[in-house]
């Protein structure tokens, strides 16, 4: 039901999620609030799908054009009004918008903390659940049941209201395995992101080269400096996990995975779509070759250019 008490946020993201959330719950046959979470932070990820298939498609050309930064580093020798401008001209020459990988998470960080809000309803303000439930969705007997008691476990075992650190300094192992398999997952995704090296050296060496005066390659250094980076999030997202509540957790378990397979799958298109580019492109080339060849004409051997001169005179 609508409050002329809510803010524009309560109006706008925390009760469509809350209402879709428990419209997913009291459509089940078994009412879960684990499962509902699941199947909504697939809908979520999908409806983001094709964002993230645009966001990972500039990313793959960015690496490409690492080389060119380089060039246009070299050339700007340290102006970096005129290597802006440069990186910038190339960027709009590819079709690459810097700050578009920065939407995909503008997006995601309100759905975030608007479900921290819904996770606050559903676990220490089950009186206000009304109040965030669109009126079209009380007559529905799951939503209705739903108005009166959530069920808010994964699987009837595992309670998404508590935390894997309780308040006596126990750990609810549950929920610590759930933040263990969010930083696994988290660190898996970022890796599928991380660009391969073609010589695998140490930052420390690089670094050293760079002291003596020797030219390095920044793009090589960007990605080391990229990989050790990596495990800085996972390391937060346990930290983090350990201290949320379970239901948010188990958000971040599925968004990852869910993410893993999306960048699995929109990499492997890329590398298709230039495969086949590829493919068209030494077709054409071949083609006029051959084309070539056709046009030239065949060289005369002298036995028949004599001969062919005999026939004349005669």
């Amino acid at each position: 039901m609508l409050d002329g008490s809510m803010s524009i946020f309560d109006l706008l993201l925390i009760q469509p999620i809350f209402s879709v959330l428990i419209f997913i719950y009291g459509i089940l046959p078994m009412q879960d609030l684990g499962i509902a979470l699941i199947i909504f932070t697939i809908l979520v990820r999908l409806a983001m799908w094709p964002m993230v298939k645009k966001q990972l498609h500039q990313t793959k050309i960015m690496r490409q054009l690492q080389p060119q930064l380089a060039v246009i580093k070299k050339k700007a020798k340290g102006n970096r009004q005129l290597e802006s401008q440069m990186m910038l001209e190339l960027y709009r020459e590819k079709g690459i918008n810097p700050f578009g990988q920065i939407g995909l998470l503008l997006v995601q960080l309100p759905i975030f903390i608007a479900l921290f809000a819904v996770v606050r309803i559903i676990t220490e303000e089950q009186h206000n659940v009304p109040k965030f439930t669109y009126d079209f969705l009380e007559g529905m007997p799951g939503v209705h049941a739903a108005l009166e008691h959530i069920n808010a476990t994964f699987l009837g075992i595992i309670d998404l209201t508590k935390h894997a650190t309780l308040p006596d300094g126990g750990i609810y192992w549950p929920l610590a395995i759930l933040a263990v398999i969010a930083a696994v997952l988290q660190f898996i995704q970022s890796k599928q992101l991380l660009p391969q090296p073609k010589e695998k050296r140490r930052l420390r060496d690089i670094l050293k080269e760079q002291a003596s005066g020797k030219e390095v390659d920044q793009a090589e250094m960007s990605a080391l400096m990229t990989g050790k980076m990596i495990w800085l999030f996972p390391v937060l997202t346990f930290l983090i996990g350990m201290y949320l509540a379970g239901a948010l957790v188990l958000y971040l378990v599925v968004s990852s995975a869910v993410a893993i397979i999306q960048q699995d799958r929109a990499l492997k298109e890329d590398e298709t779509d230039l495969e086949k580019v590829s493919e068209k492109t030494k077709t054409k080339v071949s083609k006029a070759k051959e084309a070539v060849v056709v046009a030239e004409p065949t060289p005369k051997k002298k036995g028949q250019t004599t001969a062919s001169k005999k026939k004349k005179r005669s």
